[in-house]
């Protein structure tokens, strides 16, 4: 089945995908293992140079002037230190008005306007444009880790986006700074700042390599419900036709060519270059090299689960005289990825989805190394209806918002809100089995509570807006789970905001 390409990424078969990335609280323990990755030694290093030009040579296609991370990293170079370091307890979804330290988060972003014009100046740019190595990068980007490292040996085939750690900080900079503008009422200047950021990160998320698209999809998740606690908090203060505006032309259209479902979003394959590269540095003549092979494979094992790490090699020894050809690994290679391509392709619950995939099918011992080798991408689909329900969510908060500071009740039918306050097309459940809507609820004047793990007991009042969860179920909004397996996913009002006993209504 021939792949068709997109504008901006196609199969990595093809030299016109492109790649690239960002990350959050989870991305920045991913940092830890990659700089770790980096400081071991691999047995039999790989000759990356192949490697790295076929990853960067998508990126060589764009002009500079379509590339964003070149005047992102340059503003921030310039950047002052945050008040805390960036972590579980100080990052995007952390900051707010009512936190310990709030005075000098808000100095801290003053300190730092020139990076929210940087984010204004680049946020129509096609990708962010990362180049994987530091061949040709500028000297002060790589003493500052802002670098994407990814190689063909065993210890190096998992890559080390450190650039990450910065994108961190940026992230932590906005919502500081959108924050700090509502609180002096200045709205406008306040969403120019975070719509640009949201766009940024959509940028990143059409990442080639899978732990960067992750880390991508995983922040701008993140951000996404961080503007619905700012919306929340500021509605009545904000007003209707600038609530109205965010609802219908900008969060709509973050990425000027997605839809509710996101179909633009494509799927990382510069892993599978990487593991065909690793692959054929343990082949000779197109057979296993027996030395080769069980070293690499061993320390590569050992990497994920060290304490499988004892007596591998010899069990990979074994394993080499059973393997499969050069040629009938990378076949079997390319079937993995196709499978994983029209699997993204097709709808949620289409047939397809529910057959075993070629990796389960994969003979573990014939296609050892590319079993080993190969990303097992399931998780990005579930990140994807994730995203999806935070995006689809946000817009419709929005809209509900602009409807009750207008007639100062909440709409007791959310048909009520589609249209002048909202797309009734991004009222969509990727959850559901039926491609419908997310359910509403008209509260009046009785309370419901929801339990969640993040924010504890959390009371409602006046409406609640929530998708389905993992079961394809609505369970009452009940219980509060953000693409979970059970429970509901339940996107207005924010339970963070309430939490926090923020303003609202």
């Amino acid at each position: 089945m021939p792949r068709s390409c997109s504008t901006v990424q196609c199969s990595a078969r093809h030299p016109s995908a492109w790649v690239h990335r960002g990350a959050t609280t989870l991305a920045l323990t991913a940092l830890a293992a990659g700089a770790f990755l980096f400081g071991a030694s691999s047995a039999h290093a790989a000759d990356d140079s192949d490697l790295l030009k076929k990853l960067n040579q998508p990126l060589a296609r764009v002009t500079e002037d379509s590339k964003s991370a070149k005047r992102i990293f340059t503003a921030y170079l310039d950047m002052t230190k945050p008040p805390k370091e960036i972590g579980a307890d100080f990052n995007m979804t952390t900051i707010w008005p009512g936190m310990d330290g709030w005075a000098d988060v808000a100095k801290w972003a003053e300190a730092n306007a020139a990076m929210g014009k940087a984010l204004v100046e680049v946020q129509n740019c096609l990708v962010l444009g990362v180049p994987y190595g530091t061949e040709g990068v500028d000297p002060k980007f790589v003493e500052r880790g802002l670098v994407a490292k990814v190689g063909a040996s065993s210890t190096e085939s998992k890559g080390d986006f450190a650039y990450l750690k910065a994108i961190g900080e940026i992230n932590a900079y906005v919502v500081a700074d959108m924050y700090r503008l509502c609180e002096a009422g200045s709205f406008d200047d306040a969403f120019k700042v975070g719509l640009a950021h949201l766009r940024v990160l959509r940028q990143a998320c059409e990442a080639s390599m899978f732990d960067e698209k992750v880390a991508a999809m995983t922040m701008l998740c993140d951000a996404f419900s961080v503007h619905r606690d700012i919306v929340y908090t500021y509605m009545k203060k904000m007003g209707v036709e600038r609530l109205k505006l965010l609802a219908t032309k900008e969060y709509p259209f973050i990425k000027a060519a997605d839809n509710e479902r996101l179909k633009r979003l494509e799927m990382p394959e510069g892993d599978r270059l990487v593991a065909e590269a690793l692959i054929a540095s343990v082949f000779v003549g197109g057979q296993p090299d027996e030395e080769r092979f069980a070293g690499t494979f061993a320390e590569l094992q050992a990497l994920d689960a060290p304490l499988t790490g004892f007596g591998a090699s010899k069990r990979w020894q074994g394993i080499a005289s059973k393997h499969g050809s050069l040629e009938a690994s990378n076949k079997k290679l390319t079937a993995i990825y196709d499978d994983w391509w029209r699997r993204w392709r097709m709808r949620a619950y289409d047939p397809i989805q529910a057959l075993p995939t070629e990796l389960s099918r994969t003979n573990p011992v014939k296609y050892a190394a590319v079993v080993l080798s190969a990303r097992d991408i399931a998780q990005l689909f579930e990140l994807r209806r994730r995203l999806i329900v935070e995006s689809c969510g946000t817009v419709l908060g929005c809209g509900l918002a602009a409807y009750m500071v207008q007639f100062e009740e909440w709409p007791n039918d959310i048909e009520k809100a589609y249209a002048v306050y909202m797309p009734k097309r991004f009222d969509f459940d990727p959850y559901d089995k039926d491609y419908g809507r997310m359910r509403y609820e008209y509260l009046e004047a009785r309370d419901k509570g929801t339990d969640s793990e993040e924010f504890g007991r959390v009371t409602m009042t006046g409406c609640v807006l929530y998708a389905r969860n993992g079961d394809n179920e609505f369970n009452g909004a009940t219980k509060h789970i953000a693409g979970g397996v059970t429970g509901d996913f339940i996107v207005w009002p924010p339970l963070r905001a309430l939490s926090r006993g923020q303003g609202g209504e």
